[in-house]
């Protein structure tokens, strides 16, 4: 996996009252932010804002492997992705994180809409920008994304032929099969139409109707929200206090229409001949390891999928071991079709 840095950072952690905090603090996973650098590139005409992670000492005028990520719904650079970053360029990577339009450092109105197909157009400008660096050899650029940005790699691998490889981490690949499944059928169309409304205010209005990104569950107050879930309400309020002041705690409503009728399985067929690499944890009630499994089957040989145990879908966002086990998955299949240190 390449060379280990010492990280010196020690965030003080309370696990009394949160079960999705690993028991030992010392596995809550801490970013260095002297590991990236900003930098900015045009995306369907709105100035997209990055952080690019250099290997550590690499020589002046060398080309290396790029790897562009793409981290879960809502979030912001400074979210999950450094975990995977810093440790991809530790092994000798350029990496690329980006705030996809409308979200944190980027540039998009109105603010904090989310469309997935929106964020996949953001994604295949950030891959052609990293492409054209003079620092990244082209022909050894991989997408790897996190949750959502996972689902999102298959449709950017579809649509940007000359990637090299894709991966996807605790990837999201069928949201509105996962949502009608937890609420039924009748219920998932009761949740929608409460969107749909939502929008025909817009309309009515000409403003913006926004709804909670987070929150512990829905109440007759609170009908809608992005995320509704104890689960994602432990990360985001954490890590925007810690990382990220520029994450949302609100959302456009009409996200949702979007969101809830995403389908990367539709994706899978069209990846290859492009490698793919599918990693999820066995337990995860935010994104189905069954979805996963239907991604893995839809897709095209040449594709590998991994397994790794967890108990729930946060612990791969932030956490050891379940981080470095997936960071090292990923390193090994990357490398080992040549696109890390020396080149194919």
């Amino acid at each position: 996996m390449g060379r280990t840095r010492k990280r010196t950072m020690v965030r003080m952690v309370t696990t009394e009252h949160d079960p999705f905090l690993p028991d030992d603090p010392a596995n809550l996973l801490v970013a260095d932010p002297t590991r990236r650098e900003p930098v900015s590139f045009d995306a369907s005409g709105n100035r997209l804002a990055g952080h690019l992670y250099r290997p550590p000492e690499v020589r002046p005028g060398t080309r290396t492997g790029g790897i562009v990520m793409c981290g879960p719904i809502s979030s912001v650079k400074e979210q999950t992705l450094p975990h995977y970053a810093e440790r991809f360029a530790d092994a000798g990577y350029t990496v690329l994180t980006f705030d996809p339009s409308h979200f944190g450092e980027s540039e998009g109105e109105p603010r904090f809409h989310y469309d997935p197909w929106q964020v996949i157009s953001d994604y295949v400008d950030a891959t052609a920008y990293l492409m054209n660096r003079d620092d990244i050899d082209p022909a050894r650029v991989a997408v790897v994304g996190v949750c959502m940005g996972g689902g999102y790699a298959l449709a950017v691998a579809a649509r940007e032929r000359r990637v090299a490889a894709c991966a996807s981490v605790a990837g999201g690949y069928d949201i509105g099969g996962t949502f009608r499944q937890m609420m039924g059928a009748d219920g998932f169309a009761a949740y929608l139409r409460l969107v749909n409304e939502a929008r025909d205010r817009e309309r009515r209005t000409g403003e913006t109707v926004y709804i909670p990104t987070i929150a512990q569950g829905l109440t007759d107050d609170e009908p809608l929200a992005v995320m509704p879930v104890a689960e994602a309400y432990s990360y985001y309020a954490r890590t925007s206090a810690a990382d990220a002041p520029n994450w949302s705690w609100k959302m456009t409503a009409a996200s949702l229409e979007p969101y809830l009728t995403f389908n990367a399985i539709s994706q899978a067929p069209l990846v290859a001949p492009t490698p793919l690499l599918i990693v999820h944890g066995t337990t995860d009630s935010a994104l189905l390891p069954e979805k996963a499994q239907a991604a893995f089957d839809a897709a095209s040989e040449p594709k590998e999928l991994v397994w790794i145990e967890t108990h729930n879908h946060i612990e791969l966002y932030d956490q050891d071991p379940y981080v470095s086990e997936a960071v090292g998955h990923v390193l090994r299949w990357l490398d080992g079709l040549g696109l890390g240190v020396g080149g194919r």
